[in-house]
Protein backbone atom coordinates (compact mmCIF):
# COMPACT_ATOMS: atom_id res chain seq x y z
CA UNK A 1 0.00 0.00 0.00
CA UNK A 2 2.93 1.82 0.81
CA UNK A 3 4.65 1.32 -2.18
CA UNK A 4 1.58 2.26 -4.38
CA UNK A 5 0.84 5.47 -2.61
CA UNK A 6 4.69 6.65 -3.30
CA UNK A 7 4.38 5.90 -7.31
CA UNK A 8 0.84 7.95 -7.01
CA UNK A 9 2.24 10.84 -5.50
CA UNK A 10 5.21 10.73 -8.05
CA UNK A 11 2.86 10.23 -10.90
CA UNK A 12 0.83 13.69 -9.24
CA UNK A 13 3.96 15.87 -9.18
CA UNK A 14 5.00 15.39 -12.76
CA UNK A 15 3.02 18.36 -13.94
CA UNK A 16 4.26 21.03 -10.84
CA UNK A 17 7.69 19.81 -11.83
CA UNK A 18 7.46 19.60 -15.74
CA UNK A 19 4.48 21.48 -16.74
CA UNK A 20 4.33 23.37 -19.69
CA UNK A 21 1.39 25.12 -21.44
CA UNK A 22 0.03 22.89 -24.04
CA UNK A 23 -0.15 25.81 -26.64
CA UNK A 24 3.95 26.67 -26.17
CA UNK A 25 5.09 24.18 -29.03
CA UNK A 26 2.52 25.27 -30.71
CA UNK A 27 3.37 28.98 -31.73
CA UNK A 28 6.40 29.48 -33.80
CA UNK A 29 5.66 33.01 -35.27
CA UNK A 30 6.88 33.38 -38.87
CA UNK A 31 7.68 37.03 -40.52
CA UNK A 32 5.17 37.70 -43.19
CA UNK A 33 6.16 40.98 -44.32
CA UNK A 34 7.41 44.79 -42.65
CA UNK A 35 7.97 48.14 -44.29
CA UNK A 36 4.76 49.04 -42.51
CA UNK A 37 4.16 52.54 -40.39
CA UNK A 38 1.53 51.12 -38.35
CA UNK A 39 -0.74 48.06 -39.32
CA UNK A 40 -3.83 48.33 -37.36
CA UNK A 41 -5.84 45.56 -38.97
CA UNK A 42 -5.84 43.21 -41.50
CA UNK A 43 -8.90 41.08 -43.11
CA UNK A 44 -8.48 38.49 -45.86
CA UNK A 45 -10.14 38.04 -49.16
CA UNK A 46 -10.99 33.76 -49.66
CA UNK A 47 -8.15 32.94 -51.56
CA UNK A 48 -5.70 34.12 -48.90
CA UNK A 49 -4.96 38.07 -50.05
CA UNK A 50 -4.61 40.18 -47.35
CA UNK A 51 -5.89 43.96 -47.25
CA UNK A 52 -3.84 45.81 -44.12
CA UNK A 53 -4.89 48.80 -42.78
CA UNK A 54 -1.84 51.41 -42.97
CA UNK A 55 -3.14 53.45 -39.93
CA UNK A 56 -1.70 57.15 -40.12
CA UNK A 57 -0.78 57.27 -43.82
CA UNK A 58 -4.98 56.14 -44.32
CA UNK A 59 -3.38 53.47 -46.81
CA UNK A 60 -4.93 49.93 -47.51
CA UNK A 61 -2.07 47.80 -48.91
CA UNK A 62 -2.20 44.13 -50.08
CA UNK A 63 0.21 41.36 -49.11
CA UNK A 64 -0.12 38.29 -51.45
CA UNK A 65 1.60 35.85 -51.36
CA UNK A 66 4.35 36.92 -48.69
CA UNK A 67 4.47 40.03 -49.86
CA UNK A 68 4.05 43.15 -49.85
CA UNK A 69 2.38 45.25 -53.17
CA UNK A 70 4.12 48.56 -54.37
CA UNK A 71 0.65 50.41 -54.87
CA UNK A 72 -1.47 50.91 -52.42
CA UNK A 73 -5.00 49.83 -52.91
CA UNK A 74 -6.27 52.50 -51.83
CA UNK A 75 -5.93 55.83 -50.29
CA UNK A 76 -8.39 57.81 -47.13
CA UNK A 77 -8.13 60.88 -46.17
CA UNK A 78 -7.67 60.18 -42.56
CA UNK A 79 -7.63 62.84 -39.49
CA UNK A 80 -4.90 61.62 -37.25
CA UNK A 81 -4.55 62.76 -33.80
CA UNK A 82 -3.05 60.18 -31.62
CA UNK A 83 -3.12 56.45 -31.56
CA UNK A 84 -6.73 55.86 -31.43
CA UNK A 85 -7.65 57.71 -34.69
CA UNK A 86 -7.05 57.17 -38.27
CA UNK A 87 -7.77 53.77 -40.55
CA UNK A 88 -8.97 51.85 -37.83
CA UNK A 89 -10.29 48.89 -39.37
CA UNK A 90 -10.82 46.89 -42.57
CA UNK A 91 -13.08 44.49 -44.25
CA UNK A 92 -13.75 42.23 -47.28
CA UNK A 93 -17.25 40.98 -48.66
CA UNK A 94 -17.13 37.34 -48.07
CA UNK A 95 -18.03 36.53 -51.85
CA UNK A 96 -14.97 38.57 -53.02
CA UNK A 97 -14.49 39.23 -55.50
CA UNK A 98 -17.59 38.22 -57.09
CA UNK A 99 -18.47 40.82 -54.45
CA UNK A 100 -15.81 43.41 -55.41
CA UNK A 101 -15.83 45.25 -52.12
CA UNK A 102 -13.59 46.27 -49.13
CA UNK A 103 -14.77 47.98 -46.49
CA UNK A 104 -12.92 50.53 -44.15
CA UNK A 105 -13.49 52.32 -40.96
CA UNK A 106 -11.31 55.34 -40.28
CA UNK A 107 -11.87 59.28 -39.14
CA UNK A 108 -12.30 61.30 -42.00
CA UNK A 109 -10.08 64.42 -42.31
CA UNK A 110 -12.88 65.88 -44.23
CA UNK A 111 -16.27 65.13 -42.18
CA UNK A 112 -14.65 65.26 -38.70
CA UNK A 113 -16.35 62.11 -37.63
CA UNK A 114 -15.63 58.68 -38.15
CA UNK A 115 -17.13 57.23 -41.24
CA UNK A 116 -17.95 53.46 -42.74
CA UNK A 117 -17.30 53.26 -46.73
CA UNK A 118 -16.97 50.24 -49.07
CA UNK A 119 -14.44 50.05 -51.60
CA UNK A 120 -15.18 48.97 -55.16
CA UNK A 121 -12.19 46.92 -56.32
CA UNK A 122 -10.70 46.28 -59.86
CA UNK A 123 -7.76 44.24 -59.52
CA UNK A 124 -5.31 45.33 -57.12
CA UNK A 125 -6.55 48.48 -56.95
CA UNK A 126 -10.10 50.57 -55.62
CA UNK A 127 -11.49 52.77 -57.79
CA UNK A 128 -14.58 53.85 -56.41
CA UNK A 129 -15.66 54.61 -52.43
CA UNK A 130 -18.92 54.39 -51.63
CA UNK A 131 -19.99 56.30 -48.37
CA UNK A 132 -22.21 54.17 -46.21
CA UNK A 133 -22.06 55.28 -42.85
CA UNK A 134 -21.09 58.31 -41.20
CA UNK A 135 -20.46 57.65 -37.15
CA UNK A 136 -19.53 59.33 -34.05
CA UNK A 137 -17.80 62.34 -34.12
CA UNK A 138 -14.09 62.41 -33.85
CA UNK A 139 -12.57 62.37 -30.49
CA UNK A 140 -8.61 62.19 -29.61
CA UNK A 141 -9.91 58.48 -28.48
CA UNK A 142 -12.46 55.95 -28.05
CA UNK A 143 -13.53 56.00 -31.59
CA UNK A 144 -13.57 52.26 -31.97
CA UNK A 145 -13.31 50.98 -35.63
CA UNK A 146 -13.05 47.22 -35.81
CA UNK A 147 -15.35 46.18 -38.78
CA UNK A 148 -15.73 42.23 -39.75
CA UNK A 149 -18.45 40.34 -41.54
CA UNK A 150 -20.22 37.78 -39.39
CA UNK A 151 -21.29 33.93 -41.16
CA UNK A 152 -24.97 35.27 -41.51
CA UNK A 153 -23.36 37.45 -44.01
CA UNK A 154 -23.98 40.85 -42.27
CA UNK A 155 -21.51 43.76 -41.18
CA UNK A 156 -20.52 44.27 -37.76
CA UNK A 157 -18.76 47.57 -37.01
CA UNK A 158 -17.72 48.41 -33.24
CA UNK A 159 -17.73 51.93 -32.44
CA UNK A 160 -16.46 53.76 -28.92
CA UNK A 161 -18.32 56.61 -26.80
CA UNK A 162 -16.24 59.29 -28.33
CA UNK A 163 -15.40 60.09 -24.40
CA UNK A 164 -19.12 60.73 -23.99
CA UNK A 165 -19.61 57.42 -21.72
CA UNK A 166 -23.65 58.92 -21.69
CA UNK A 167 -23.72 57.52 -25.70
CA UNK A 168 -23.30 53.85 -24.89
CA UNK A 169 -26.24 53.89 -23.52
CA UNK A 170 -28.38 55.53 -25.83
CA UNK A 171 -30.45 53.29 -28.41
CA UNK A 172 -30.66 56.22 -30.55
CA UNK A 173 -26.80 57.10 -30.66
CA UNK A 174 -24.62 55.25 -32.81
CA UNK A 175 -21.30 55.68 -30.19
CA UNK A 176 -20.53 52.64 -27.90
CA UNK A 177 -21.88 50.09 -29.31
CA UNK A 178 -21.57 46.80 -31.57
CA UNK A 179 -23.67 47.57 -34.99
CA UNK A 180 -24.97 45.21 -37.63
CA UNK A 181 -25.61 46.58 -40.75
CA UNK A 182 -26.65 45.04 -44.50
CA UNK A 183 -23.50 44.99 -46.91
CA UNK A 184 -24.71 48.14 -48.60
CA UNK A 185 -25.06 49.86 -45.70
CA UNK A 186 -28.86 49.52 -45.11
CA UNK A 187 -30.48 47.96 -41.80
CA UNK A 188 -31.13 44.21 -41.28
CA UNK A 189 -35.20 43.58 -41.23
CA UNK A 190 -34.51 41.23 -38.18
CA UNK A 191 -31.98 43.36 -35.94
CA UNK A 192 -32.83 43.02 -32.51
CA UNK A 193 -33.74 46.70 -32.24
CA UNK A 194 -36.37 47.69 -35.43
CA UNK A 195 -35.17 49.98 -37.48
CA UNK A 196 -32.46 50.38 -35.85
CA UNK A 197 -28.50 49.48 -36.69
CA UNK A 198 -27.69 48.63 -33.44
CA UNK A 199 -26.83 45.09 -32.40
CA UNK A 200 -25.33 45.16 -28.84
CA UNK A 201 -24.49 48.45 -26.68
CA UNK A 202 -23.29 49.61 -23.38
CA UNK A 203 -19.49 49.55 -25.22
CA UNK A 204 -16.49 51.88 -23.73
CA UNK A 205 -13.77 51.40 -26.20
CA UNK A 206 -13.23 48.17 -28.02
CA UNK A 207 -10.43 47.00 -30.78
CA UNK A 208 -11.45 43.77 -31.70
CA UNK A 209 -14.61 42.00 -32.50
CA UNK A 210 -13.89 38.09 -34.35
CA UNK A 211 -16.41 35.16 -34.66
CA UNK A 212 -16.14 31.81 -34.07
CA UNK A 213 -15.94 30.27 -37.28
CA UNK A 214 -17.81 26.69 -36.06
CA UNK A 215 -20.21 28.26 -33.40
CA UNK A 216 -20.89 31.83 -35.10
CA UNK A 217 -20.40 33.22 -31.51
CA UNK A 218 -18.73 36.95 -31.69
CA UNK A 219 -16.38 37.86 -29.34
CA UNK A 220 -15.17 41.22 -28.50
CA UNK A 221 -12.06 42.71 -26.94
CA UNK A 222 -13.08 45.64 -23.92
CA UNK A 223 -10.44 48.88 -22.91
CA UNK A 224 -11.71 49.49 -19.28
CA UNK A 225 -10.35 52.87 -17.89
CA UNK A 226 -8.22 52.11 -14.87
CA UNK A 227 -9.80 48.67 -14.37
CA UNK A 228 -11.80 45.57 -15.75
CA UNK A 229 -10.52 45.39 -19.38
CA UNK A 230 -12.89 42.72 -20.80
CA UNK A 231 -13.61 39.87 -23.40
CA UNK A 232 -16.53 39.64 -23.62
CA UNK A 233 -19.36 37.09 -26.09
CA UNK A 234 -21.73 39.55 -27.89
CA UNK A 235 -25.23 38.70 -27.67
CA UNK A 236 -27.90 40.01 -29.96
CA UNK A 237 -29.99 42.81 -27.80
CA UNK A 238 -27.47 42.69 -24.34
CA UNK A 239 -26.14 45.58 -22.79
CA UNK A 240 -22.68 45.39 -21.63
CA UNK A 241 -22.81 48.06 -18.94
CA UNK A 242 -20.62 51.15 -19.45
CA UNK A 243 -20.57 53.48 -18.18
CA UNK A 244 -23.48 51.79 -15.46
CA UNK A 245 -21.06 48.62 -14.76
CA UNK A 246 -17.70 47.60 -14.79
CA UNK A 247 -16.79 43.73 -14.86
CA UNK A 248 -18.71 41.44 -13.86
CA UNK A 249 -21.65 40.80 -11.14
CA UNK A 250 -23.78 43.88 -11.86
CA UNK A 251 -27.97 44.56 -12.55
CA UNK A 252 -29.45 41.04 -14.23
CA UNK A 253 -30.05 44.10 -17.09
CA UNK A 254 -26.32 43.82 -18.01
CA UNK A 255 -24.23 40.63 -19.54
CA UNK A 256 -21.19 39.86 -17.40
CA UNK A 257 -17.92 39.63 -19.25
CA UNK A 258 -16.28 36.12 -19.85
CA UNK A 259 -13.19 37.39 -18.83
CA UNK A 260 -12.41 40.92 -16.90
CA UNK A 261 -9.11 42.04 -15.36
CA UNK A 262 -8.76 44.09 -12.35
CA UNK A 263 -5.74 45.92 -13.42
CA UNK A 264 -5.23 47.14 -17.33
CA UNK A 265 -3.69 45.54 -20.18
CA UNK A 266 -5.27 46.90 -22.79
CA UNK A 267 -6.62 44.01 -24.95
CA UNK A 268 -6.80 44.68 -28.89
CA UNK A 269 -7.53 42.04 -31.82
CA UNK A 270 -8.82 38.85 -31.20
CA UNK A 271 -9.13 35.65 -33.55
CA UNK A 272 -11.12 32.43 -32.74
CA UNK A 273 -9.11 28.93 -33.32
CA UNK A 274 -11.67 25.76 -34.87
CA UNK A 275 -11.33 24.45 -31.18
CA UNK A 276 -12.99 27.19 -29.77
CA UNK A 277 -9.94 29.24 -28.07
CA UNK A 278 -10.15 32.59 -28.60
CA UNK A 279 -6.50 34.32 -29.09
CA UNK A 280 -6.27 38.07 -28.42
CA UNK A 281 -3.44 40.28 -27.96
CA UNK A 282 -2.54 43.02 -24.97
CA UNK A 283 -1.14 45.63 -26.55
CA UNK A 284 1.76 46.31 -23.93
CA UNK A 285 3.81 45.27 -23.68
CA UNK A 286 3.04 42.91 -26.47
CA UNK A 287 1.64 39.46 -25.47
CA UNK A 288 -0.53 36.82 -27.02
CA UNK A 289 -3.10 35.21 -25.07
CA UNK A 290 -5.42 32.38 -25.11
CA UNK A 291 -8.66 31.71 -23.58
CA UNK A 292 -9.50 28.50 -23.58
CA UNK A 293 -13.23 26.87 -22.61
CA UNK A 294 -13.21 23.33 -21.16
CA UNK A 295 -16.10 21.76 -21.54
CA UNK A 296 -17.88 22.13 -18.52
CA UNK A 297 -15.15 24.32 -17.01
CA UNK A 298 -14.27 27.79 -15.78
CA UNK A 299 -12.53 29.93 -19.03
CA UNK A 300 -8.40 29.49 -18.49
CA UNK A 301 -6.52 32.65 -19.52
CA UNK A 302 -2.93 31.97 -20.57
CA UNK A 303 -0.09 33.98 -21.67
CA UNK A 304 1.22 32.17 -24.52
CA UNK A 305 3.91 34.10 -26.24
CA UNK A 306 5.44 37.68 -25.97
CA UNK A 307 6.16 39.50 -29.36
CA UNK A 308 8.32 42.42 -29.78
CA UNK A 309 6.59 45.65 -29.26
CA UNK A 310 3.21 47.10 -28.45
CA UNK A 311 0.39 44.73 -31.03
CA UNK A 312 -2.62 45.82 -32.98
CA UNK A 313 -4.62 43.26 -34.10
CA UNK A 314 -5.03 39.61 -35.20
CA UNK A 315 -6.80 38.00 -37.76
CA UNK A 316 -7.63 34.44 -38.84
CA UNK A 317 -6.55 33.03 -42.52
CA UNK A 318 -8.89 31.03 -45.17
CA UNK A 319 -5.89 28.15 -44.11
CA UNK A 320 -6.50 28.15 -40.72
CA UNK A 321 -3.25 30.17 -39.53
CA UNK A 322 -3.27 33.55 -37.10
CA UNK A 323 -1.70 37.09 -38.54
CA UNK A 324 -0.51 39.40 -35.54
CA UNK A 325 0.56 43.19 -36.45
CA UNK A 326 2.84 44.78 -34.61
CA UNK A 327 4.08 48.74 -35.21
CA UNK A 328 6.57 47.25 -37.20
CA UNK A 329 5.51 44.01 -39.06
CA UNK A 330 3.23 41.19 -39.83
CA UNK A 331 3.38 37.85 -38.09
CA UNK A 332 1.80 34.51 -38.69
CA UNK A 333 1.84 31.53 -36.81
CA UNK A 334 -0.11 28.34 -37.08
CA UNK A 335 -2.45 26.75 -34.16
CA UNK A 336 -3.40 23.29 -33.90
CA UNK A 337 -6.85 22.41 -33.83
CA UNK A 338 -9.23 20.77 -31.47
CA UNK A 339 -12.31 19.82 -30.74
CA UNK A 340 -14.72 22.63 -30.16
CA UNK A 341 -15.86 23.87 -26.73
CA UNK A 342 -19.20 25.49 -25.14
CA UNK A 343 -19.48 28.73 -24.38
CA UNK A 344 -18.44 29.70 -20.80
CA UNK A 345 -21.24 29.29 -17.85
CA UNK A 346 -19.55 31.82 -15.58
CA UNK A 347 -17.29 35.23 -15.59
CA UNK A 348 -13.47 34.87 -14.45
CA UNK A 349 -12.02 37.79 -12.82
CA UNK A 350 -8.09 37.65 -13.14
CA UNK A 351 -7.00 39.74 -10.18
CA UNK A 352 -4.93 43.21 -9.68
CA UNK A 353 -1.60 42.49 -9.49
CA UNK A 354 -1.35 39.18 -11.00
CA UNK A 355 -2.27 36.50 -13.71
CA UNK A 356 -5.38 33.74 -13.32
CA UNK A 357 -4.21 30.98 -11.23
CA UNK A 358 -4.71 29.30 -14.78
CA UNK A 359 -2.68 31.63 -16.56
CA UNK A 360 1.28 30.33 -17.27
CA UNK A 361 3.69 32.05 -19.36
CA UNK A 362 5.30 30.25 -22.04
CA UNK A 363 8.99 29.61 -22.23
CA UNK A 364 10.99 30.35 -24.92
CA UNK A 365 11.69 27.91 -27.72
CA UNK A 366 14.22 24.90 -26.88
CA UNK A 367 13.85 26.14 -22.97
CA UNK A 368 12.97 23.79 -20.04
CA UNK A 369 9.48 25.42 -19.29
CA UNK A 370 10.52 25.26 -15.86
CA UNK A 371 10.00 28.44 -13.71
CA UNK A 372 11.59 29.08 -10.11
CA UNK A 373 8.38 28.70 -8.37
CA UNK A 374 7.83 25.26 -10.27
CA UNK A 375 11.71 24.43 -8.99
CA UNK A 376 10.79 25.11 -5.83
CA UNK A 377 7.71 23.01 -5.37
CA UNK A 378 9.34 20.19 -7.36
CA UNK A 379 12.40 20.14 -4.85
CA UNK A 380 9.80 20.54 -1.87
CA UNK A 381 7.81 17.04 -3.23
CA UNK A 382 10.81 15.49 -3.93
CA UNK A 383 12.42 15.97 -0.86
CA UNK A 384 8.90 14.69 0.65
CA UNK A 385 8.91 11.59 -1.46
CA UNK A 386 12.69 10.54 -0.45
CA UNK A 387 11.70 11.34 3.37
CA UNK A 388 8.33 8.85 3.08
CA UNK A 389 10.31 6.15 1.28
CA UNK A 390 12.95 6.44 4.22
CA UNK A 391 10.35 6.10 6.31
CA UNK A 392 8.64 3.27 4.90
CA UNK A 393 9.22 -0.26 7.05
CA UNK A 394 11.54 -2.11 4.56
CA UNK A 395 10.30 -5.35 2.92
Amino acid sequence: MARRLLSLLAVLSLPLVLGMPALAQEVAFEPVVDGLGFASNVAFAPDGTAFVADKDVGQIRIVRNGRLLDEPFASLPVLVTVNETGLLGVAVHPRFPAEPWVYAYYTDRDLGASRLVRIRAEGDVGVEVDPLVDLVPVAGFHNGGDIAFGPDGALYVVTGDGTVPERAQDPDDPGGKVLRLNPDGTIPADNPIPGSPVFALGIRNSFGICFDPVTGDLWETENGPDRFDEVNRIEAGRNYGWPEQLGPGGAPAFADPVLAFATVIVPTGCAVTADGSALYLATYPGSLHRLALPPGGQPRDQVVAELPGPTADLARAPDGSIWVTTNEAIYRFEVAEATPSPAPSSPTVVPSGSEPPVATPSPAAGSTGLTPAAIVVGLVILGGLLLFRARMPRG
